[in-house]
This record gives structure tokens, C-alpha cells and sequence, in this order.
């Protein structure tokens, strides 16, 4: 009689999802769904290679950094003399990576080239950058706060500091990626093969810029992002604005900003590609959850500079409960996994059961604490 009991209990839903996170524990998978768990990767080459750089490197563990211009960086001489920063390795992602530079005033990064493709968005600071394709003329590119640009593939390039002060950058870069597919740190960063297709040298290279479509344009260098034109999206929410940038011939990166109009948000989603979300302006929060699961939901409160990560294939939803919009730029690889057949996405149309009285709580009690 017991044990009838006891089986007719688990096919309820609670003692279902009880059972499913129990066999999760035990198997040691991530929960994405009422049905659906991810594995953990245990021993890929970005991990092998990861735990061995732990011991040269200074590597940087977590969701989120709060102020990227104010974290304090500590000595990576790998990367040249005097310069400080922070390895970046989020959320168990195994795409995407990033850097977290300062470069000393008058100093330089060392010169290198990689299979890997890299943006670089400039948080303080002046200098520029020096490119070289193999048998063509140097290029080089003057940058200052707010500015981002992309690194052609394989091609050779060094970092300058060109102000009195330091200069601090960072850079998100598909590292992660090209070391699990090759397999090989050498191959990845002392490669002499040359992508003429994606860059040539042309003067005007870092210069252009073509409007493929309404929301989507082709740059490789685009000044003030803080400060960028925007086109109204509102399939992320009502008031939304949105620009996409194509970049360096770019298949593994793709770049966005994103805006938000005062005291209002952006839709809850989710996606299959690693995402970098930095916020340039405006103030308020993040909610981060996997599907079926609201109630394990994570809160990532923002400003200026706050740099944010949502675990693989978690809904996210930013909002801004500030009086001036909020912007944020996204760097991320949705062109990726579309082009493997992984591109899994949805949107929460229809918000979650609660979510709106605790969306009208925060903007009474910001209403309250600012008034």
C-alpha cells in the first residue's frame, strides 16, 4: 500500500521535479527546463588549457563585475611590460572569453595574432592600435573612451597607450571556441595563414560603414557607441531601440547596443550562444532564471560599467528603472550557432505570474528612495 503511495506521488508535479533535480545532482547536469538539462563539460582543451593558466594568469571567476573602469587589475606581464587586467572566465562558457586590460601611459601590449576573432570596446582612456597584414602597409587606428572596433582574424596587431594616463580596454574574444575545435594553443596563436578576404589593408578599411539593413550594419570601427544612433526594436518591448554591427568579416562575434527608454524593460529571453552584456548608462537590474524555475530567479542590480553574464540558455530580462534610458552593448555569438543548427532562442511574450507586482514594487520603492 505504501509503496502504491508512493508511485502515485511521483507522478505529481512537484515529486517529478523533485525526482529530476535529484537524478541532475547526481549525474552532475545543469537544469535548463521542466525536461531538459545540459551537460557540464569536464575535461575540453579550453578546460585543460584553463587549468593550467590559472597558475600564470590572473583569472576571474563569476556572473558579474560591478564597475569594469574602477575593478581593481592585478600584474599580466604575458600580455606586456607593466600592463595589469583580468582573464575572464564566466558562467562555465566554453565560446566565449574576455580580457580586461590597462595599459600603462606611454606603454604598449606585446604584438600578437590569433585564429580567434576579438572586440575591443575602450572604457577610459587613449591610444591606438597598431595592424599589420603580412605584406602590406601598416594600419593604424586612433581610439578613445567608448569607441569599439574588431580585430580582422590572424591578423598581427599591438595595443598602445596614447594619453598622460593609462588606457583601460576590454575585449571579448572566441578563444574558448577555436582551442576546443583545434585542440591546440599553438596552432590557434602561431598560425601564418592569411585572411585576405576578410581584410586587405585597404586605407579606408577602419572607415566604412554600409547599412545592410534597417537595424544591421557593416564597420570595423565605430566611435562613441555611448553616443550611437539607434532603431527602434520593439520586439524586445515597447520604446526599445537596437543596432547591430557586422565586423571584421566576423563568424564567430557578433556586436549590438541595445536601449531601453526610462522606468521600463526588455522582454525576458533566452538563447544557445554565450553572451557579454556591459551597460553603458542608466541604472537598475537584471533577473536571470532557467525555464520552469522563477522562483531561483538571480538579480544582478547595474550601472554604468557593470559587466553581467547569464548562465547558457537561462531567460534574462533587463530593466531599467532609472528616469534616463538605459544602454547596454551585447557581444555574443548568435551567427554561430545558427550556422551549426544550434541556434535555439524564445521570448517571453507574456510575462511570468508575479512579475509585474514586483516590477511595480521596484519602481515605487525607486520612486520613494529618489524623491
Amino acid at each position: 500500500m505504501l509503496a502504491l503511495a508512493g508511485f502515485a506521488l511521483l507522478h505529481t508535479g512537484l515529486a517529478r521535479m523533485a525526482f529530476f533535480e535529484l537524478f541532475a545532482y547526481v549525474k552532475g547536469v545543469d537544469i535548463l527546463g521542466p525536461t531538459v538539462v545540459r551537460e557540464r563539460p569536464t575535461d575540453s582543451p579550453y578546460q585543460r588549457w584553463l587549468e593550467t593558466a590559472r597558475a600564470e594568469i590572473p583569472v576571474f571567476e563569476g556572473l558579474v563585475i560591478e564597475d569594469v573602469a574602477s575593478i581593481a587589475l592585478r600584474p599580466w606581464p604575458q600580455m606586456g611590460a607593466g600592463v595589469t587586467g583580468l582573464y575572464l572566465r564566466f558562467a562555465d562558457y566554453q565560446i566565449n572569453d574576455g580580457r580586461l586590460l590597462e595599459i600603462p601611459a606611454g606603454g604598449s601590449t606585446v604584438s600578437q595574432r590569433h585564429l580567434y576573432e576579438k572586440g575591443v570596446y575602450v572604457i577610459g582612456g587613449s591610444g591606438y592600435t597598431v595592424f599589420q597584414q603580412e605584406g602590406k602597409a601598416a594600419d593604424r587606428v586612433e581610439w578613445g573612451p567608448g569607441d569599439l572596433f574588431s580585430v580582422p582574424l590572424n591578423v598581427r596587431h599591438q595595443h598602445f597607450s596614447g594619453g598622460d594616463g593609462p588606457a583601460r580596454l576590454l575585449a571579448i574574444t572566441s578563444f574558448p571556441l577555436v582551442l576546443n575545435v583545434m585542440a591546440d594553443e599553438h596552432f590557434v596563436a602561431d598560425n601564418p595563414y592569411v585572411f585576405d578576404e576578410r581584410y586587405d589593408g585597404a586605407p579606408d578599411y577602419f572607415d566604412a560603414v554600409e547599412n545592410n539593413h534597417d537595424i544591421m550594419f557593416a564597420a570595423n570601427y565605430i566611435e562613441d557607441i555611448r553616443k550611437s544612433g539607434l532603431q527602434p526594436y520593439e520586439y524586445r518591448g515597447e520604446g526599445n531601440t537596437t543596432i547591430r554591427w557586422f565586423m571584421a568579416g566576423n563568424s564567430m562575434l557578433s556586436l549590438h547596443v541595445s536601449e531601453m527608454p526610462p522606468r521600463n524593460y526588455m522582454k525576458a529571453h533566452r538563447h544557445s550562444s554565450d553572451a557579454f552584456i556591459l551597460f553603458l548608462s542608466g541604472d537598475g537590474f537584471s533577473l536571470t532564471w532557467p525555464e520552469g524555475a522563477y522562483h531561483k530567479r538571480q538579480r544582478i542590480d547595474w550601472k554604468n560599467g557593470t559587466l553581467f553574464v547569464p548562465p547558457t540558455y537561462w531567460y534574462h530580462q533587463h530593466l531599467n528603472t532609472g528616469e534616463t534610458p538605459a544602454r547596454h552593448l551585447a557581444i555574443n555569438s548568435p551567427a554561430l550557432v545558427k550556422n551549426l543548427g544550434l541556434r535555439f532562442s524564445d521570448q517571453l511574450d507574456v510575462d511570468v505570474d508575479g512579475f509585474e507586482e514586483e516590477w511595480r514594487r521596484e519602481l515605487a520603492k525607486q520612486q520613494r528612495e529618489g524623491g
